[in-house]
């Protein structure tokens, strides 16, 4: 006997939604279920990104500024940003990030000089970056490590999640558990069960989906 040498496991949508309704049991529907189990898995995945930072949908996209240009409106797909440096002369330098309440405070907006600062609103749509000073050359970049949204579910057939293979156990069941809250029949208990079995099975996801290197946490001390 022998194993199969292969390491690309995956499931198409399809398999996923079959899954989770082997998963709730009961008696077999169709239908509107695929439809609907599509609407539940993109809402599943909104609802990853608002529990943390997915590691695989994070990558380095670079900002060009422009002399005198303070605000730059950034991609629909992204989410947040966690961190930016501006580059100049192959020069890599860490911008701080300041909320909108404290960009709001600075007196003189329109001052020029390399740029240390930015803040990010969060809009109802694209997120906005304002940059403080305001760029006195157009020699600089902005290189952003941002948050994208996971891209949507809207095909059942030849299509798979925007996920790691990592979560591949936690989304059938969490397809199970928000299928079995609109799906007639169903006990509390077996809503409660296939919660838990979710919650479980995403906890030690998130756990796993972290970085490995090592924080150093310094206070900052403001003397008087």
């Amino acid at each position: 006997m022998s194993t199969s040498g292969t390491y690309n496991f995956s499931m198409d949508i399809d398999e996923v939604i079959q899954e989770a309704m082997e998963m709730i049991g009961g008696e077999q529907t169709l239908g509107h279920d695929p439809k609907s189990a599509r609407r539940s898995i993109n809402l599943l995945l909104q609802d990853w990104q608002n529990r943390g930072v997915l590691l695989w949908s994070t990558d380095t996209t670079v900002v060009t500024v422009s002399v005198s240009v303070t605000a730059y409106e950034l991609t629909s797909s992204t989410l947040d940003v966690l961190e930016a440096v501006v580059n100049l002369s192959s020069t890599d330098i860490q911008l701080d990030r300041i909320s909108m309440e404290e960009y709001l405070k600075i007196p003189r907006k329109s001052q020029t000089g390399r740029p240390t600062q930015y803040a990010i609103r969060r809009g109802r749509t694209n997120p906005t970056m304002y940059i403080w000073p305001v760029p006195d050359s157009a020699n600089y970049t902005v290189k952003l490590e941002k948050v994208r949204y996971l891209q949507d579910v809207n095909k059942s057939a030849v299509q798979i999640a925007d996920i790691s293979r990592r979560f591949l156990p936690c989304l059938p069941a969490g397809l199970a558990y928000f299928m079995s809250l609109k799906r007639p029949g169903i006990t509390e208990n077996r809503v409660a069960f296939l919660k838990g079995e979710y919650e479980e099975r995403l906890t030690r996801a998130m756990d796993e989906d972290r970085e490995r290197s090592s924080i150093r946490i310094i206070p900052r001390l403001n003397l008087v």
